[in-house]
């Protein structure tokens, strides 16, 4: 029996078979696809093998980094990884990853045809921000941001890959710079500031991004069919001084939501919706007791109006008006109960929320929340023994 601390060796060899010897590869490795034929699945294998023998060693910790980053992500938009082999006595290597069945983003936006698409361009591009700004989160930067690195499978899902294994941004000296073309892509009409300051944040990563995404908007063949609704927030993230862009990948997820809101074809029968539920609650709620405590969790919200029809499944009104207040109102409160709230109401509302886009949805509930709180603060009774 092994004990806590002991090494646990699994010695038996498990095979793949090669089903394709050459998916690409670059200055630092090449990448096949395998099939486990056990499962029946295929896999990408990833060998860090450098086209320079001399900065194999060099560059090998990179190569274990990138191991320990792809595990430490899990994220729907990062490619997963399921396995490593590390071979440290000879500098070498391979990653096992999850295969993305699809192309990368610059073929997918230089063919692309407006509606024929499954997935629109602002999807796309939402989608990447969600999985940088995950990135950001970690504290990862990815430094490596290029067509090849980002691909979009079968049904439109982003994937980040390839966290840049040795792309070491340093300092520029002279215009025969060996990262020009891996960090600034030659050719690019504007690169930031930190290219002359030589250092490399995520803001970098922000700026590559933006300028990756229009570049290829421009390069587009059908011009006409593009339906990109964010170019102001791209052009902001890719202005040239760091302290002109966004401050996080967090920021233009914000942007992207109040753009989407204020910019949304709102008909009068949304807002029918939208204020015949609201109001409701509003008149609902009487005061507050000693302060404001307000729910911004979108999930909570969702969850707690679902939970309230539920319970009122075979009731045309809600029973307790303090199931509906309490999916907003975290606080103490008070409430009258000669408000009707019919079930009706709160299932039209909540369809026509949860059909929002979640960039919207948190906008809606902060709209409500600034709604309610205009209703009066009074201090709670002091409780008496008898």
């Amino acid at each position: 029996m092994k004990n806590n601390g002991d090494i646990i060796l699994f010695l038996k060899q498990k095979d793949y078979i090669m089903v394709n010897n050459d998916l690409g590869g670059g200055s630092f490795g090449k990448t096949v696809l395998l099939q486990d034929p056990f499962i029946d699945e295929l896999f990408v294998a990833k060998k860090y093998e450098p086209e320079y023998e001399d900065i194999k060693e060099r560059f090998y910790k990179n190569f274990l980094d990138e191991i320990k980053i792809l595990y430490k992500l899990n994220h729907r938009n990062i490619v997963r990884i399921y396995n490593y082999y590390a071979y440290e006595n000879i500098f070498t290597g391979y990653i096992l990853m999850e295969y993305v069945n699809g192309k990368n983003i610059g073929e997918f936006i230089t063919d692309y045809l407006g509606f024929i698409k499954d997935v629109s361009l602002d999807d796309v591009f939402s989608q990447l921000i969600d999985g940088f700004c995950y990135i950001e989160e970690q504290g990862i930067i990815h430094r490596d941001i290029r067509e090849g690195n980002i691909l979009i499978d079968k049904i439109g899902t982003v994937k980040i890959i390839d966290f840049g294994i040795g792309k070491i941004f340093e300092k520029k000296t002279d215009d025969s710079d060996s990262l020009v073309a891996e960090i600034n892509r030659s050719g690019s009409d504007t690169l930031p500031q930190e290219y002359f300051d030589g250092i490399y944040t995520s803001k970098t990563d922000m700026f590559y991004l933006a300028e990756l995404f229009n570049r290829l908007l421009m390069e587009a063949h059908e011009q006409d069919l593009l339906d990109f609704s964010y170019q102001d927030i791209l052009y902001k993230m890719m202005e040239k001084q760091p302290q002109n862009r966004y401050e996080t990948f967090a920021d233009i997820k914000e942007a992207i939501g109040k753009h989407d809101f204020v910019n949304m074809v709102i008909s009068q029968e949304d807002k029918d919706i939208y204020q015949a539920f609201t109001n409701l609650v509003f008149q609902a709620l009487i005061s507050f007791f000693d302060e404001q405590k307000f729910n911004y969790d979108i999930d909570i919200f969702v969850a707690r109006l679902e939970k309230a029809l539920r319970d009122n499944l075979f009731e045309n009104i809600i029973q307790k008006n303090a199931d509906i207040i309490g999916s907003i109102v975290f606080g103490a409160y008070r409430c009258s109960s000669n408000v009707v709230i019919p079930c009706s109401v709160v299932n039209d509302f909540l369809n026509w929320f949860t059909a929002s886009t979640p960039q919207s949805q948190k906008l809606i509930l902060t709209n409500i929340i600034s709604k309610l709180s205009t209703i009066a603060v009074v201090e709670k009774e002091p409780e008496i023994p008898f």
